[in-house]
């Protein structure tokens, strides 16, 4: 018998934030095009899936550099390590690749495969604008093989490794919460977890990082004194060290607690529940709509 799949409410950092920051954005994000593979023909879910996996510019570059860090990892557990020029080599051939796929092809598998919001929406990226995407990769990859404060990270041998992008869940309050470390490794009784991020520094960052802290806790057993928390911005070139004393991981529950409850209160399952539309209001912001990958179907964004 066929696994029936179920909408079930989840929780993550990017979850949490995209549910603050725009209601109908998330709810065209978790509810709209749930069941888009069993419409036929095609229709509304499946235009709304399209919309889903559009990705930015920026944010496509990260993945890029993220992918390949990864397969450094990869190759390092066969015995072989990647230079700085390698790892932006690989990376720099998967943004290609992604763009090509992107420019034509993107239609074979639409919820797999790269597609950006400026090819998507026929807006021209500036040669200066992809040179920035490059150097980005070049700096990423050099800050992380060659710069001291990576020599943990590069030093930690495989048989320290507990995680290395690798997405994994656990419970709290009847709730499957996402984590997705990109790197943890232990050194003796502690644990190290890493963040690689190629944007900007951001404050959010500390919270998204205590609560992988949470994971940490609740998948390795280890005590919050023992976990130690690196923000790792790969194109400024620095490492943040993030606090994860007891009373930090303590309030960071109790924010996750609050936006878990939030959004319990709205939550329904697309196959068996009314859709109440009232509660996924659009937050109105023009700057915001113009940058959202729905602008072409909602209502709000059109305007």
């Amino acid at each position: 018998m066929a696994t029936k799949f179920q909408c079930e409410l989840s929780w993550s950092a990017s979850r949490a934030k995209e549910f603050d920051r725009c209601k109908r954005e998330y709810w065209y994000n978790r509810y709209a095009s749930w069941g888009w593979w069993t419409e036929k023909p095609r229709g509304k879910k499946y235009e709304y899936m399209i919309h889903k996996n559009l990705t930015g510019l920026a944010a496509f570059t990260g993945t890029c550099m993220h992918d390949a860090i990864e397969h450094w990892f990869q190759l390092k557990a066969e015995g072989t390590v990647m230079s700085g020029k390698e790892l932006y080599e690989d990376a720099v051939e998967r943004f290609r690749d992604g763009w090509r796929v992107s420019s034509d092809g993107w239609q074979a598998q639409p919820n797999k495969m790269v597609h950006l919001y400026d090819h998507h929406y026929e807006i021209p990226i500036s040669k200066d604008r992809a040179e920035k995407m490059r150097e980005l990769l070049e700096r990423s990859a050099h800050y992380f093989c060659e710069h001291d404060d990576l020599i943990p990270v590069r030093a930690a041998t495989p048989e320290s490794w507990l995680s290395v992008e690798s997405m994994d869940t656990y419970q709290y309050i009847g709730t499957k919460v996402y984590a997705v470390p990109d790197f943890a490794y232990s050194d003796g009784d502690k644990v190290h977890v890493w963040d690689w991020k190629t944007g900007t520094p951001r404050q959010e960052d500390h919270f998204q990082l205590r609560t992988y802290a949470l994971y940490a806790c609740e998948k390795w057993s280890v005590d919050p004194e023992d976990i130690i928390l690196h923000a790792s911005y790969l194109a400024k070139g620095e490492t943040t060290l993030i606090s994860s004393s007891i009373e930090e991981l303590s309030q960071t529950q109790d924010v996750m607690s609050s936006g878990i409850r939030e959004m319990m209160d709205v939550h329904y399952d697309p196959d068996v529940d009314d859709l109440m539309m009232e509660n996924w209001p659009p937050n109105g912001d023009e700057q915001a709509c113009h940058w959202c990958n729905f602008r072409g179907v909602c209502e709000k964004g059109k305007e």
